[in-house]
């Protein structure tokens, strides 16, 4: 039975083999009746000649150039006909390739757009190239506050006598609550100075913007809102300009709406309020300070370093700088002025993950067209009999090479299409995946940017997967094109090195990858273990506005809310704090330590807190103990230090910092405070920031904690339950209050977002990488396989067992794979220190991420190598003697 199926086989390949060869001859046929019609055009001759003894030489050559220019379209339309029945013929491959491609393709043209539209789309402004943000910093210093900021004692002694900048503005953010016809909503804002609006080239839709007295002491309050927020909550009304809108419980005029599309600092600014600089206040190092963010206009011709230059020169001439300033940011070395251009600072964040992502999905296409290269370089060593004949039929190797370019361009083309389509789902999908604060969203649209990119990568793929078989195999000497192939002669060692090539440099890319992805991946397990000082689990974090409420009306509120809280069954404590991880407030306090003979000033960050605080956000306890509700009638204030207050000020409290005592402020106080306990340290800002000196001191009762109350609850049940409850609860007290409340765990998984998105997506790069070589691999196996069938039926019939044919097929593949996977980790390790930004407790040359290339790899060739070997320890001598 096997026999006659062999038989049966045999046969339906010989006549496929007849039918191709027909198709062949009738394909050569048309060809020659072209060059003849060619070569006899009717009147071609006799009408250029006419053209001469008219002395039209001109047109006599368009109209020959006309004629070929239609020919060479023939041929064109006539290799492509052929490429697609060859095509339709081999359904596996043609699938498979397309398959692969569009995936390369696809991924490439989403990340570049991505790529594109954030790092380097000019921002929606008037010469925005000339845009530039400007902070100072303490060389050297920890700095407590995160980001680019300007003081007032900079910005006034620069902004005056400013020889490189057009003009400066400055800027904060915030989020207000706005009164609306329903119930309070908070929205995201901005002050902003007049300067602001002509720097960035704006003008209203309606109404006018910010002059130079909006904003001073005694002045009308008002504001600008945006084109958005003027259509979805007041129905785009023209006559909402002048009429009042309350914002924190005070009336302001709107004076205008700004133009569709603009944003700014951020897509989720909805209105502004007018800004002034204060001017500074007081002498020496007792000055007043106040920080901002601060963006100017470079004039034409100048440089970002004269004017860092210009701007150092001005902050030093300021004088010593006061203890306020240290406090923003930290104790260093003589003050400097950075200079950056506005678009690098909106996209800081991002750009090195970015740029990892680029090269890696850039890596990505590589290793597809190499792998679509080898696959057609297979199937066309397998098309020697087809090369043959039509090279015996008069075809040039010119042609042949054309021909087979051709195949490789339709695939290449068919997966651009379908690579395009898959990159349009991705990037409209773009704004749902990234994290809520990724910069410069709006930016990121398939528009001609996109198109070029799709384009270019099909032409990169085409050239990179077709041109190289196309020649190789268009190429071959004409012995051995006359010798069937499947007799595996050793004239194809130099096709077998180059498939060998490309099958070691997938590879070494897909290596890479893995490395890459080994190292990011790591990274984040790192940061998601790290110890935030709290504990995470049924905890609900809440934020309460009362813009009209008095200060008194405020602690009245916070103490009911807290005492109801409690009662509830299910909450096992409740507190209030103006501390809240990832929350924006920071206050900083001058300590006066009372230990010594003299007293020392001590500087930390200064929070106060409700019995019950400590316990609802799980603070850790590291000496002492926490507060209780008999510390809020003790006369003498207790407080408690973090483990980095600890740390820094031991030397000056002594090794045994409980039971201490110091005043708060600049003077000795008749009621000091006292150190009741030492917590772990709070990451207040995320899992990646460095710990600051902290306190924390217990807010007695009826004594208000800010201009918004914060309040955490730690349950036995769900936040989503706790949540509805706080909602209830504050409605029943005051109407008028706006809530915004969610579980600490969210917040948290929303701090590492952006490590957690790129280690996604290069896991994804590399794990396409890996399938791709497996492919690769595989087919290069079997192909060899079948070119060896006669070779191992031999080593058969001489009397080798089939455990020595399993042994050399796979000593051939994994010696291949391993030597791609050598070469892989010696450019992982010329590379990975393009990522050390994005590492967190992990080093570019970690072990286990370099481990992890042939752990990974090499498991999964070793699958893809066994069934090839299998197949070639099932093959039957007697069969193959016989047939070959």
């Amino acid at each position: 039975m096997q026999q006659l199926l062999r038989r049966v086989w045999y046969f339906i390949r010989q006549r496929r083999f007849e039918t191709d060869l027909a198709e062949e001859l009738e394909f050569h046929r048309a060809m020659k009746q072209q060059e003849l019609e060619r070569d006899g055009v009717p009147g071609l001759e006799a009408a250029s000649a006419a053209r001469r003894q008219l002395g039209n030489e001109t047109l006599a050559r368009e109209d020959a150039r006309a004629i070929w220019t239609w020919l060479w379209l023939q041929h064109v339309l006539q290799d492509m006909r052929y490429a697609l029945r060859t095509l339709a013929r081999n359904p596996r491959f043609t699938t498979l390739a397309i398959v692969i491609l569009a995936l390369g393709i696809g991924a490439t043209t989403t990340v570049l757009s991505v790529a594109y539209g954030v790092l380097m789309r000019p921002l929606p402004y008037p010469d925005s190239d000339r845009l530039v943000s400007i902070g100072e910093e303490h060389p050297g210093a920890d700095a407590p506050i995160q980001g680019t900021r300007l003081t007032n004692l900079t910005y006034h002694a620069w902004v005056e006598a400013a020889q490189t900048l057009d003009g400066m503005a400055v800027y904060s953010v915030d989020r207000h609550t706005i009164g609306l016809a329903d119930e309070p909503a908070r929205i995201s804002a901005a002050a902003v100075s007049a300067s602001l609006f002509p720097l960035l080239g704006q003008s209203p839709a309606h109404g006018r913007l910010f002059g130079p007295e909006d904003g001073r002491s005694g002045a009308p309050s008002v504001t600008v809102i945006s084109h958005e927020l003027w259509r979805e909550r007041f129905g785009g009304r023209p006559e909402m300009v002048g009429q009042s809108l309350i914002i924190d419980g005070r009336a302001h005029t709107v004076i205008g709406v700004a133009r569709p599309g603009f944003h700014f600092p951020n897509r989720d600014a909805k209105l502004w309020m007018p800004k002034t600089v204060p001017l500074v206040q007081g002498s020496g190092l007792k000055r007043d300070v106040s920080d901002f963010y601060a963006i100017g206009r470079l004039k034409r011709g100048v440089a970002v370093a004269q004017a860092e230059a210009e701007g150092t020169a001005a902050a030093r001439s300021t004088g010593p700088r006061p203890f306020a300033a240290e406090m923003l940011f930290g104790s260093g070395g003589p003050v400097v002025i950075r200079v950056r251009p506005l678009i690098e600072e909106q996209t800081k964040e991002v750009r090195p993950a970015l740029m990892v992502l680029t090269i890696g999905v850039i890596v990505l296409l590589i290793v597809a067209c190499a792998n679509v290269a080898n696959l057609s370089l297979s199937r066309g060593l397998t098309r020697q009999r087809e090369i043959a004949v039509r090279a015996a039929l008069g075809a040039s190797t010119g042609r042949l090479i054309r021909q087979l370019f051709t195949e490789s361009a339709v695939v290449a083309l068919m997966g651009g299409f379908l690579g395009f389509f898959l990159a349009y789902l991705l990037l409209r999908s773009v704004p749902a995946l990234v994290p809520s604060d990724f910069p410069r969203v709006d930016a990121i649209d398939m528009d001609t940017g996109t198109l070029v990119i799709a384009a270019a990568g099909t032409i990169l793929t085409a050239l990179i997967s077709g041109l190289l078989p196309a020649l190789r195999c268009g190429s071959f000497a004409m012995p051995d094109r006359l010798q069937w192939s499947h007799r595996g002669s050793s004239r194809g060692e130099h096709s077998d090195r180059l498939r060998d090539v490309l099958l070691i440099a997938e590879a070494a890319l897909a290596t890479v990858l893995i490395v890459g992805a080994a190292l990011l991946g790591r990274s984040f397990l790192q940061l998601s273990r790290v110890d935030a000082g709290y504990d995470v689990d049924n905890v609900v974090t809440a934020r309460i506005y009362l813009p009209t409420a008095t200060p008194e009306r405020k602690a009245e509120i916070l103490d009911t809310l807290l005492i109801r809280l409690r009662a509830v069954p299910g909450v096992l404590a409740a507190g209030g704090g103006n501390m809240m991880p990832f929350g924006e407030s920071t206050y900083f306090s001058t300590l006066v330590s009372t230990t010594g003979a003299k007293p020392t000033f001590v500087q930390a960050m200064d929070y106060s807190v409700t019995p019950g605080y400590a316990e609802a956000l799980g603070l850790r306890l590291r000496q002492g103990r926490l507060f209780s509700e008999q510390d809020t009638t003790d006369p003498i204030a207790p407080v408690l230090v973090n483990e980095e207050f600890m740390r820094q000020w031991q030397s000056v409290f002594g090794h045994s910092i409980v039971g201490r005592r110091f005043n708060k402020g600049l003077a000795r106080r008749t009621e000091p405070s006292e150190i009741v306990g030492v917590v772990a340290n709070v990451l207040k800002d995320g899992p990646d920031r460095n710990p600051q000196p902290e306190v924390y001191q217990l807010q007695k009762p009826g004594r208000p904690l800010g201009r918004e109350l914060n309040v955490v609850v730690r349950t036995a049940g769900g936040p989503a339950v706790t949540v509805s409850l706080m909602r209830s609860l504050l409605r029943s007290i005051d109407q008028y209050a706006a809530l915004e409340a969610e579980p600490l765990t969210q917040q948290v998984a929303t701090s590492v977002s952006r490590p957690r998105l790129a280690t996604i997506v290069l896991t994804t790069f590399a794990m396409l990488a890996v399938l791709l070589a497996s492919i690769g691999l595989y087919g290069v196996l079997s192909y060899n396989i079948s070119q060896r069938r006669r070779e191992l039926g031999v080593r058969a019939a001489l009397g080798a067992q089939r455990s020595d044919l399993i042994r050399q097929v796979l000593f051939g593949g994994l010696a291949r794979i391993s030597l791609g996977v050598t070469v892989g980790l010696a450019l992982a390790a010329a590379l990975t220190r393009l990522i050390e930004s994005l590492l967190f407790g992990v080093k570019p040359l970690d072990a286990m991420a370099f481990a992890a290339g042939p752990m990974v790899l090499l498991p999964i060739a070793l699958v893809a190598c066994l069934f090839p070997a299998f197949r070639a320890a099932s093959t039957d001598p007697a069969e193959i003697l016989r047939w070959e």
